[in-house]
């Protein structure tokens, strides 16, 4: 089992997360998506771990900085840390490059974890059939690596528990979702979040709330969302 350097969210979790899963983190802006996933890689490299942030959105600078914001400084590590930047339109020209270069990659690095940050900007340029192609040949090529991901990813604007396009998460082993919950329209809203599934292990099915803090995100597990 591996941590994901949040102690609430391991215990929901009894533990942590199976070596070699893959796992869609679903929310909607501003909900700590990236963040939950850099505690992931975080606590990879304390632990003396090679990690991967692939990213389709920002740029290694952008990112480094994101990480320090929340106390977590990426450079210290050196190369046991690499960021990758892949450009969406690229890969949506050539899957065969990706499934070329992405083995590639993580052999190379000798990583454990990765962080793929985010799927959504790749997902917007294929159509449903195309998407679920794309989206099983990189569960493909994470497992036959056999490297432990954390997917993020934009929630559905109608259901905040599924992803955009209701595909990632039914290929991925777990799913873990981060959304804004308001009792009334007007409130201020509450973070909740949820392990919707993780398979091989027995976890709370509970929304519990948790906070955004200048260290990175705190889960609540003895408190209920309301």
């Amino acid at each position: 089992m591996l941590s994901t350097g949040i102690e609430g969210l391991d215990n929901l979790l009894g533990g942590g997360i199976p070596e070699g899963h893959i796992v869609s983190v679903v929310g909607s802006f501003g909900t700590g998506k990236t963040t939950l996933g850099l505690h992931f890689v975080y606590e990879g490299l304390k632990n003396g771990e090679n990690c991967i942030i692939i990213s389709f959105d920002e740029d290694e600078d952008s990112i480094m900085e994101n990480a320090k914001s929340i106390g977590m400084d990426l450079t210290q590590f050196g190369d046991r840390a690499q960021i990758v930047r892949l450009e969406a339109t690229e890969v949506k020209k050539s899957m065969e490059k990706l499934e070329s270069d992405l083995p590639a990659i993580i052999e190379d690095s000798n990583a454990t974890r990765m962080l793929i940050d985010t799927v959504s900007v790749l997902e917007t340029l294929f159509d449903d059939a195309d998407r679920y192609r794309m989206l099983s040949t990189l569960r493909n090529i994470l497992k036959k690596s056999n490297i432990t991901t954390f997917i993020t990813t934009e929630a559905d604007k109608n259901n905040p528990t599924y992803s955009k396009y209701g595909i990632l998460e039914y290929i991925c082993d777990g799913s873990i979702c981060l959304q804004m919950v308001r009792r009334v329209e007007l409130e201020e809203p509450t973070l909740g979040l949820e392990v919707i599934k993780m398979r091989r292990i027995k976890h709370s099915r509970k929304t519990k709330p948790y906070i955004i803090t200048e260290n990175g995100i705190v889960v609540h597990e003895e408190a209920e969302i309301f």
